[in-house]
Protein backbone atom coordinates (compact mmCIF):
# COMPACT_ATOMS: atom_id res chain seq x y z
CA UNK A 1 0.00 0.00 0.00
CA UNK A 2 1.27 3.59 -0.56
CA UNK A 3 1.86 6.18 2.14
CA UNK A 4 -0.80 7.94 0.75
CA UNK A 5 -3.46 5.08 0.38
CA UNK A 6 -1.81 4.28 4.09
CA UNK A 7 -2.55 8.07 5.38
CA UNK A 8 -6.11 7.96 3.94
CA UNK A 9 -7.37 4.56 5.57
CA UNK A 10 -6.22 6.17 9.00
CA UNK A 11 -8.22 9.39 8.07
CA UNK A 12 -11.38 7.31 7.50
CA UNK A 13 -10.84 5.44 10.98
CA UNK A 14 -11.43 8.47 12.87
CA UNK A 15 -14.07 7.61 15.71
CA UNK A 16 -15.26 4.87 13.16
CA UNK A 17 -15.61 1.59 16.10
CA UNK A 18 -17.34 -1.50 14.41
CA UNK A 19 -18.13 -1.25 10.46
CA UNK A 20 -19.57 -3.18 8.09
CA UNK A 21 -19.81 -2.86 4.08
CA UNK A 22 -21.30 -4.56 1.63
CA UNK A 23 -24.85 -3.64 3.24
CA UNK A 24 -26.79 -3.38 -0.14
CA UNK A 25 -25.48 -6.95 -1.33
CA UNK A 26 -25.64 -8.56 2.34
CA UNK A 27 -26.70 -6.39 5.18
CA UNK A 28 -30.32 -5.31 4.40
CA UNK A 29 -31.99 -8.62 5.36
CA UNK A 30 -29.82 -7.69 9.29
CA UNK A 31 -31.55 -4.46 8.99
CA UNK A 32 -28.82 -2.25 8.92
CA UNK A 33 -29.78 0.83 7.30
CA UNK A 34 -26.94 3.02 7.21
CA UNK A 35 -25.71 2.95 3.56
CA UNK A 36 -24.05 6.19 2.31
CA UNK A 37 -22.43 6.59 -1.51
CA UNK A 38 -20.17 9.68 -2.07
CA UNK A 39 -20.18 11.11 -5.75
CA UNK A 40 -16.92 12.42 -5.89
CA UNK A 41 -13.68 11.80 -8.15
CA UNK A 42 -12.90 8.88 -6.79
CA UNK A 43 -16.56 7.48 -6.14
CA UNK A 44 -15.81 6.15 -3.12
CA UNK A 45 -18.84 3.87 -1.80
CA UNK A 46 -18.78 2.44 1.61
CA UNK A 47 -21.59 1.38 4.84
CA UNK A 48 -21.30 2.02 7.77
CA UNK A 49 -22.89 0.41 11.18
CA UNK A 50 -21.37 1.70 14.00
CA UNK A 51 -21.55 -0.20 17.76
CA UNK A 52 -18.56 0.81 20.61
CA UNK A 53 -18.26 -2.39 22.64
CA UNK A 54 -16.00 -0.58 25.45
CA UNK A 55 -16.80 -2.04 29.03
CA UNK A 56 -20.15 -2.80 30.74
CA UNK A 57 -23.14 -0.50 30.89
CA UNK A 58 -25.47 -0.04 33.69
CA UNK A 59 -28.21 -2.08 31.53
CA UNK A 60 -25.27 -4.92 31.24
CA UNK A 61 -25.03 -5.28 34.81
CA UNK A 62 -28.50 -5.24 35.57
CA UNK A 63 -29.21 -8.41 32.82
CA UNK A 64 -26.43 -10.11 34.74
CA UNK A 65 -27.81 -9.57 37.92
CA UNK A 66 -31.11 -10.23 37.13
CA UNK A 67 -30.09 -13.55 35.56
CA UNK A 68 -27.92 -14.50 39.04
CA UNK A 69 -30.94 -13.92 40.90
CA UNK A 70 -32.77 -16.45 38.59
CA UNK A 71 -29.99 -18.76 38.74
CA UNK A 72 -30.55 -18.53 42.92
CA UNK A 73 -34.03 -18.81 42.34
CA UNK A 74 -33.84 -22.27 40.10
CA UNK A 75 -31.29 -24.00 42.47
CA UNK A 76 -33.49 -23.38 45.34
CA UNK A 77 -36.42 -25.10 43.57
CA UNK A 78 -33.83 -28.30 43.21
CA UNK A 79 -31.15 -28.33 45.65
CA UNK A 80 -29.77 -31.42 44.37
CA UNK A 81 -29.06 -30.26 41.14
CA UNK A 82 -27.18 -32.66 38.69
CA UNK A 83 -25.06 -35.17 39.87
CA UNK A 84 -21.45 -35.08 39.27
CA UNK A 85 -19.73 -36.80 36.92
CA UNK A 86 -16.23 -37.98 36.07
CA UNK A 87 -13.22 -35.77 34.43
CA UNK A 88 -13.59 -36.40 30.67
CA UNK A 89 -12.99 -40.28 31.15
CA UNK A 90 -14.64 -39.88 27.21
CA UNK A 91 -16.28 -36.83 25.58
CA UNK A 92 -19.40 -37.53 26.85
CA UNK A 93 -18.74 -37.06 30.04
CA UNK A 94 -21.19 -34.63 30.30
CA UNK A 95 -23.74 -36.80 29.08
CA UNK A 96 -27.29 -37.44 30.78
CA UNK A 97 -29.37 -40.60 31.64
CA UNK A 98 -32.04 -41.05 29.44
CA UNK A 99 -34.68 -40.42 32.53
CA UNK A 100 -32.44 -36.85 33.50
CA UNK A 101 -32.26 -35.51 29.37
CA UNK A 102 -35.74 -35.68 29.54
CA UNK A 103 -36.74 -33.66 31.92
CA UNK A 104 -33.60 -31.23 32.51
CA UNK A 105 -33.48 -29.46 28.62
CA UNK A 106 -30.10 -27.92 29.87
CA UNK A 107 -27.05 -29.01 31.67
CA UNK A 108 -26.54 -27.76 35.27
CA UNK A 109 -23.71 -24.60 35.26
CA UNK A 110 -22.94 -25.86 38.75
CA UNK A 111 -21.69 -29.75 37.87
CA UNK A 112 -18.86 -27.51 34.92
CA UNK A 113 -15.46 -26.82 36.16
CA UNK A 114 -13.62 -24.05 33.69
CA UNK A 115 -9.93 -24.59 33.37
CA UNK A 116 -8.78 -21.12 32.29
CA UNK A 117 -5.32 -21.11 30.73
CA UNK A 118 -3.13 -18.15 30.47
CA UNK A 119 -3.69 -16.44 33.43
CA UNK A 120 -2.61 -13.66 34.80
CA UNK A 121 -2.71 -12.71 31.08
CA UNK A 122 -5.24 -10.16 30.38
CA UNK A 123 -7.63 -11.66 27.94
CA UNK A 124 -7.69 -15.04 29.65
CA UNK A 125 -8.57 -13.25 33.25
CA UNK A 126 -11.77 -11.61 31.33
CA UNK A 127 -12.34 -15.00 29.93
CA UNK A 128 -12.80 -16.12 33.48
CA UNK A 129 -14.67 -13.53 34.95
CA UNK A 130 -16.88 -13.77 32.13
CA UNK A 131 -17.40 -17.25 33.33
CA UNK A 132 -17.97 -16.34 37.16
CA UNK A 133 -20.60 -13.96 35.73
CA UNK A 134 -22.23 -17.17 33.62
CA UNK A 135 -22.55 -18.58 36.56
CA UNK A 136 -19.85 -21.42 35.75
CA UNK A 137 -17.24 -22.34 38.05
CA UNK A 138 -13.12 -21.93 37.70
CA UNK A 139 -11.36 -25.11 37.85
CA UNK A 140 -8.91 -24.39 41.33
CA UNK A 141 -6.14 -24.19 38.76
CA UNK A 142 -4.71 -23.78 35.90
CA UNK A 143 -1.66 -23.63 33.43
CA UNK A 144 0.13 -20.29 33.00
CA UNK A 145 3.35 -19.54 31.09
CA UNK A 146 6.58 -21.64 32.06
CA UNK A 147 8.48 -19.01 33.01
CA UNK A 148 6.24 -17.90 35.47
CA UNK A 149 6.23 -18.57 39.20
CA UNK A 150 3.59 -20.93 40.70
CA UNK A 151 0.88 -18.51 42.91
CA UNK A 152 -2.25 -18.65 43.65
CA UNK A 153 -4.64 -15.61 42.44
CA UNK A 154 -8.20 -14.40 42.70
CA UNK A 155 -10.73 -13.63 39.94
CA UNK A 156 -13.19 -11.44 40.82
CA UNK A 157 -16.23 -10.06 38.74
CA UNK A 158 -17.21 -7.08 39.08
CA UNK A 159 -20.52 -7.22 38.17
CA UNK A 160 -21.99 -10.09 40.44
CA UNK A 161 -19.28 -10.22 43.05
CA UNK A 162 -18.48 -13.56 42.39
CA UNK A 163 -15.11 -14.73 42.95
CA UNK A 164 -12.99 -17.68 42.89
CA UNK A 165 -9.61 -18.48 43.87
CA UNK A 166 -7.00 -20.28 41.16
CA UNK A 167 -3.96 -21.77 41.51
CA UNK A 168 -0.88 -21.10 38.16
CA UNK A 169 0.97 -23.73 37.84
CA UNK A 170 3.42 -22.93 34.90
CA UNK A 171 3.47 -25.61 32.40
CA UNK A 172 6.57 -27.11 32.37
CA UNK A 173 5.03 -28.28 35.47
CA UNK A 174 3.51 -31.25 33.47
CA UNK A 175 3.73 -33.42 36.75
CA UNK A 176 2.07 -30.83 39.08
CA UNK A 177 -1.16 -30.37 36.26
CA UNK A 178 -1.68 -34.04 35.95
CA UNK A 179 -1.57 -34.28 39.70
CA UNK A 180 -4.24 -31.82 39.84
CA UNK A 181 -6.00 -33.09 37.14
CA UNK A 182 -6.29 -37.01 39.35
CA UNK A 183 -7.38 -34.70 42.05
CA UNK A 184 -10.45 -33.76 40.09
CA UNK A 185 -11.04 -37.61 38.43
CA UNK A 186 -10.92 -38.74 41.99
CA UNK A 187 -13.85 -35.95 42.75
CA UNK A 188 -15.89 -36.72 39.72
CA UNK A 189 -15.78 -33.09 38.52
CA UNK A 190 -16.78 -32.26 34.84
CA UNK A 191 -13.71 -30.13 33.35
CA UNK A 192 -13.77 -27.90 30.37
CA UNK A 193 -10.39 -26.20 29.34
CA UNK A 194 -10.53 -22.27 27.75
CA UNK A 195 -6.62 -21.63 26.07
CA UNK A 196 -5.56 -17.96 25.71
CA UNK A 197 -1.78 -18.29 25.96
CA UNK A 198 0.81 -17.89 23.94
CA UNK A 199 1.04 -18.76 19.54
CA UNK A 200 3.76 -20.81 20.40
CA UNK A 201 1.67 -22.87 23.03
CA UNK A 202 -0.88 -23.70 20.62
CA UNK A 203 -0.34 -26.87 19.10
CA UNK A 204 1.48 -28.41 22.41
CA UNK A 205 -1.26 -27.04 24.43
CA UNK A 206 -3.69 -29.33 22.01
CA UNK A 207 -2.00 -32.14 22.41
CA UNK A 208 -2.07 -32.01 25.87
CA UNK A 209 -6.11 -31.51 26.10
CA UNK A 210 -5.91 -34.73 23.80
CA UNK A 211 -4.02 -37.12 26.18
CA UNK A 212 -6.10 -35.41 29.09
CA UNK A 213 -9.23 -36.04 27.01
CA UNK A 214 -10.08 -32.31 28.16
CA UNK A 215 -12.80 -30.70 25.67
CA UNK A 216 -11.52 -27.06 25.00
CA UNK A 217 -12.43 -23.29 23.95
CA UNK A 218 -9.31 -22.56 21.60
CA UNK A 219 -8.96 -18.47 21.35
CA UNK A 220 -5.52 -18.40 21.04
CA UNK A 221 -4.67 -17.64 17.77
CA UNK A 222 -1.37 -18.23 15.92
CA UNK A 223 0.11 -21.76 15.83
CA UNK A 224 0.06 -24.13 13.00
CA UNK A 225 -3.75 -24.36 12.60
CA UNK A 226 -4.02 -27.44 10.03
CA UNK A 227 -1.56 -29.28 12.28
CA UNK A 228 -4.21 -28.47 15.62
CA UNK A 229 -7.46 -29.74 13.46
CA UNK A 230 -5.82 -33.09 12.43
CA UNK A 231 -4.71 -33.50 16.09
CA UNK A 232 -7.78 -32.72 18.01
CA UNK A 233 -9.77 -34.58 15.03
CA UNK A 234 -7.19 -37.90 15.27
CA UNK A 235 -8.00 -37.81 18.88
CA UNK A 236 -11.04 -37.97 18.65
CA UNK A 237 -11.93 -34.44 21.14
CA UNK A 238 -14.54 -32.20 20.75
CA UNK A 239 -13.52 -28.56 20.93
CA UNK A 240 -14.44 -24.98 19.44
CA UNK A 241 -11.84 -23.36 17.72
CA UNK A 242 -12.16 -20.39 16.63
CA UNK A 243 -9.96 -16.98 15.68
CA UNK A 244 -12.52 -14.12 17.04
CA UNK A 245 -14.93 -14.88 19.90
CA UNK A 246 -17.18 -11.88 19.30
CA UNK A 247 -20.72 -12.38 18.60
CA UNK A 248 -21.60 -9.60 16.62
CA UNK A 249 -17.76 -10.04 14.33
CA UNK A 250 -19.00 -13.92 14.00
CA UNK A 251 -22.33 -12.62 12.49
CA UNK A 252 -20.39 -10.51 10.04
CA UNK A 253 -17.85 -13.31 9.08
CA UNK A 254 -20.97 -15.61 8.41
CA UNK A 255 -22.75 -13.16 6.07
CA UNK A 256 -19.15 -12.71 4.45
CA UNK A 257 -18.81 -16.44 3.90
CA UNK A 258 -22.49 -16.58 2.66
CA UNK A 259 -21.85 -13.45 0.38
CA UNK A 260 -18.62 -15.21 -1.03
CA UNK A 261 -20.23 -18.55 -1.68
CA UNK A 262 -23.29 -16.76 -3.57
CA UNK A 263 -21.08 -14.39 -5.35
CA UNK A 264 -17.25 -15.68 -6.25
CA UNK A 265 -14.91 -13.57 -8.04
CA UNK A 266 -17.73 -10.89 -7.89
CA UNK A 267 -15.06 -8.15 -7.17
CA UNK A 268 -12.78 -9.58 -9.61
CA UNK A 269 -10.08 -7.24 -10.70
CA UNK A 270 -10.17 -5.44 -7.56
CA UNK A 271 -7.02 -5.44 -5.44
CA UNK A 272 -7.08 -5.82 -1.48
CA UNK A 273 -5.34 -3.28 1.06
CA UNK A 274 -5.40 -4.87 4.74
CA UNK A 275 -4.29 -2.60 8.09
CA UNK A 276 -4.93 -3.96 11.75
CA UNK A 277 -4.18 -2.74 14.97
CA UNK A 278 -3.51 -4.70 18.28
CA UNK A 279 -1.83 -3.48 21.53
CA UNK A 280 1.63 -3.69 21.41
CA UNK A 281 2.04 -7.44 23.51
CA UNK A 282 -0.04 -9.36 20.59
CA UNK A 283 2.47 -11.41 19.04
CA UNK A 284 1.29 -12.66 16.25
CA UNK A 285 -0.80 -11.56 13.02
CA UNK A 286 -4.47 -11.01 13.94
CA UNK A 287 -6.68 -14.35 13.62
CA UNK A 288 -10.18 -12.68 12.90
CA UNK A 289 -8.19 -10.81 9.46
CA UNK A 290 -6.90 -14.07 8.24
CA UNK A 291 -10.18 -15.57 8.61
CA UNK A 292 -12.17 -12.64 6.86
CA UNK A 293 -9.31 -12.42 4.10
CA UNK A 294 -10.38 -15.67 2.97
CA UNK A 295 -13.77 -14.77 2.05
CA UNK A 296 -12.82 -11.53 0.48
CA UNK A 297 -10.02 -13.72 -1.32
CA UNK A 298 -13.04 -15.69 -2.82
CA UNK A 299 -15.08 -12.74 -4.15
CA UNK A 300 -12.06 -11.22 -5.34
CA UNK A 301 -11.17 -14.54 -7.39
CA UNK A 302 -8.46 -16.19 -9.03
CA UNK A 303 -6.23 -13.17 -9.33
CA UNK A 304 -6.39 -12.05 -5.78
CA UNK A 305 -2.67 -13.08 -4.67
CA UNK A 306 -3.08 -11.37 -1.61
CA UNK A 307 -1.06 -13.10 1.09
CA UNK A 308 -1.95 -14.12 4.76
CA UNK A 309 1.31 -15.79 6.37
CA UNK A 310 -0.75 -18.82 6.90
CA UNK A 311 0.86 -22.28 6.78
CA UNK A 312 4.26 -22.70 8.50
CA UNK A 313 5.92 -22.49 5.12
CA UNK A 314 4.22 -18.94 4.57
CA UNK A 315 4.89 -16.99 7.24
CA UNK A 316 6.85 -14.34 5.57
CA UNK A 317 4.80 -13.98 2.87
CA UNK A 318 2.58 -11.46 4.77
CA UNK A 319 0.68 -8.25 3.06
CA UNK A 320 -1.06 -7.56 6.20
CA UNK A 321 0.04 -4.69 7.72
CA UNK A 322 0.28 -4.75 11.19
CA UNK A 323 0.26 -1.96 13.94
CA UNK A 324 1.56 -2.81 17.15
CA UNK A 325 2.64 1.20 18.27
CA UNK A 326 0.84 3.15 20.35
CA UNK A 327 1.17 6.60 18.58
CA UNK A 328 0.17 4.53 15.41
CA UNK A 329 -2.85 3.08 16.80
CA UNK A 330 -4.04 6.12 18.02
CA UNK A 331 -3.47 7.85 14.30
CA UNK A 332 -5.29 4.71 13.46
CA UNK A 333 -8.20 5.85 15.77
CA UNK A 334 -7.76 3.58 18.69
CA UNK A 335 -8.78 5.41 21.70
CA UNK A 336 -6.32 5.81 24.52
CA UNK A 337 -7.48 4.50 26.86
CA UNK A 338 -7.82 1.05 24.86
CA UNK A 339 -4.29 1.11 23.79
CA UNK A 340 -3.97 -1.88 26.07
CA UNK A 341 -6.72 -3.73 24.80
CA UNK A 342 -7.91 -3.48 21.37
CA UNK A 343 -8.76 -4.75 17.47
CA UNK A 344 -8.91 -2.68 14.49
CA UNK A 345 -9.27 -3.73 10.88
CA UNK A 346 -9.81 -2.19 7.84
CA UNK A 347 -10.13 -4.39 4.37
CA UNK A 348 -10.07 -2.04 1.54
CA UNK A 349 -11.22 -3.09 -2.06
CA UNK A 350 -9.98 -0.74 -5.15
CA UNK A 351 -11.36 -1.64 -8.43
CA UNK A 352 -8.99 -1.85 -11.30
CA UNK A 353 -9.73 1.93 -12.39
CA UNK A 354 -8.88 3.18 -8.80
CA UNK A 355 -12.75 4.62 -9.62
CA UNK A 356 -14.67 2.33 -7.07
CA UNK A 357 -13.47 1.68 -3.40
CA UNK A 358 -15.24 -0.71 -0.57
CA UNK A 359 -14.32 -1.06 3.02
CA UNK A 360 -15.13 -3.14 5.60
CA UNK A 361 -13.89 -2.08 9.24
CA UNK A 362 -14.30 -4.07 12.56
CA UNK A 363 -12.85 -1.86 15.38
CA UNK A 364 -13.27 -3.20 19.20
CA UNK A 365 -11.79 -1.45 21.90
CA UNK A 366 -11.57 -3.56 25.15
CA UNK A 367 -11.82 -7.44 25.61
CA UNK A 368 -15.41 -7.74 27.22
CA UNK A 369 -16.94 -8.73 23.90
CA UNK A 370 -14.79 -11.47 23.42
CA UNK A 371 -14.55 -12.68 27.18
CA UNK A 372 -18.09 -13.00 26.83
CA UNK A 373 -18.48 -15.23 23.86
CA UNK A 374 -15.83 -17.62 25.19
CA UNK A 375 -17.75 -17.90 28.10
CA UNK A 376 -20.62 -18.73 25.92
CA UNK A 377 -18.51 -21.31 23.92
CA UNK A 378 -17.90 -23.25 26.67
CA UNK A 379 -21.51 -23.18 27.67
CA UNK A 380 -22.57 -24.00 23.95
CA UNK A 381 -19.53 -27.13 24.01
CA UNK A 382 -20.50 -28.52 27.77
CA UNK A 383 -24.18 -28.78 26.18
CA UNK A 384 -23.43 -30.44 22.77
CA UNK A 385 -21.14 -33.04 24.71
CA UNK A 386 -24.61 -33.96 26.12
CA UNK A 387 -26.02 -34.77 23.03
CA UNK A 388 -23.57 -35.18 20.25
CA UNK A 389 -23.21 -38.52 18.91
CA UNK A 390 -19.24 -38.13 17.77
CA UNK A 391 -16.52 -36.16 19.23
CA UNK A 392 -16.36 -33.05 16.78
CA UNK A 393 -14.88 -29.93 16.17
CA UNK A 394 -16.84 -27.02 16.40
CA UNK A 395 -16.46 -23.05 15.85
CA UNK A 396 -17.79 -19.74 16.69
CA UNK A 397 -20.72 -19.58 13.73
CA UNK A 398 -21.80 -23.16 15.04
CA UNK A 399 -22.01 -21.76 18.19
CA UNK A 400 -23.86 -18.95 16.55
CA UNK A 401 -26.41 -20.75 14.62
CA UNK A 402 -27.25 -22.71 17.93
CA UNK A 403 -28.15 -19.41 19.27
CA UNK A 404 -25.96 -20.03 21.90
CA UNK A 405 -24.34 -16.64 22.21
CA UNK A 406 -25.98 -14.79 24.76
Amino acid sequence: MTSKNHQSIMRNNKNSTLHFFLTVLFWLPLNVQSFQVSTSSSSIISSQATTLVNGHTAAHKQHYLLQSTATVARRAANPAGTTARPINNSNSALAMSESESESSPSFDKSSIYVMVNGMPGPMATAAAEACLRKGLKLAPFAMTGPQMEQATITIVDDITGTSSNVLLIPSSNQDEIVSQLAGLREAEMSLLAIDYTHPSAVNTNAKFYVQQKIPFVMGTTGGDREQLNKDVTDGQLSCVIAPNMGKQIVAMQAALEDLASKYPAAFAGYTLDVLESHQKTKADTSGTAKAVISSIQTLVGDGCEFQTGAGSEDEDKNDIQMIRDDDQAIAFGVPETALTGHAFHTYTLTSPDKSVQFQLKHNVAGRTIYAEGTADAVQFLAKKLTTQTEPTVYNMINVLEEGALE
